[in-house]
């Protein structure tokens, strides 16, 4: 058992004195100063978000990406601060735009878990059932989705888009189209 244990040691030392020219370091990935503070990873939703709006023109998906993870940092370490329930909408809003739906149905998820009275609860709610149908068309659990939202938020000014939303739902084109010309003939 000690002889096992000695070529296991003397195994271990070898590879760690090996030629270390081996060992590569991705200098871009470490970090010389990491966020830290509210007010830095702040700064940097700010930074991210100047980045990504100010060539108008152009959909820059890379500063996209990475304004959805300073958000997603921003949540993490301070979800205890009320602004960070609009930064999870944002990000939700944000992720679906990418087309990453199961994120940003986190993440609506997340704002209707803390906060169902938020501003932008009834929002989130309807943005999810319409990621579940749209883009998942998952059709039978889209329309559970849309009922809940019209339950939950009668007022809200969406309720007959998401009505609408229930009667198309899983309907191609052709039967839509069908079905508007039969209601108009």
């Amino acid at each position: 058992m000690k002889k096992i244990l000695y070529i296991f040691v003397a195994g271990i030392i070898l590879v760690s004195c090996s030629d270390e020219t081996n060992i590569k370091i991705d200098k871009a990935t470490l970090i010389e100063n990491p966020i830290d503070t509210h007010e830095e990873r702040v700064a940097e939703i700010d930074r991210q978000t100047e980045i990504l709006f100010s060539d108008s023109l152009n959909f820059n998906s890379k500063s996209a990406n990475d304004l959805l993870a300073a958000y997603e940092e921003y949540i993490k370490f301070h979800s205890f601060e009320s602004e960070s329930k609009t930064i999870q909408f944002k990000a939700g809003e944000l992720a679906k735009s990418l087309n990453k739906p199961h994120i940003a149905i986190k993440h609506f998820n997340g704002l209707l878990e803390r906060d169902a009275k938020h501003k932008q609860a009834g929002l989130a709610l309807f943005y999810k059932a319409m990621i579940i149908g749209d883009m998942l068309h998952e059709d039978e659990l889209a329309k559970k989705t849309y009922q809940e939202f019209i339950d939950s938020y009668p007022e809200h000014p969406f309720v007959e888009s998401a009505k609408a939303s229930i009667a198309l739902q899983g309907k191609s084109l052709d039967d839509i189209v069908k079905g508007f010309e039969e209601k108009n003939s």
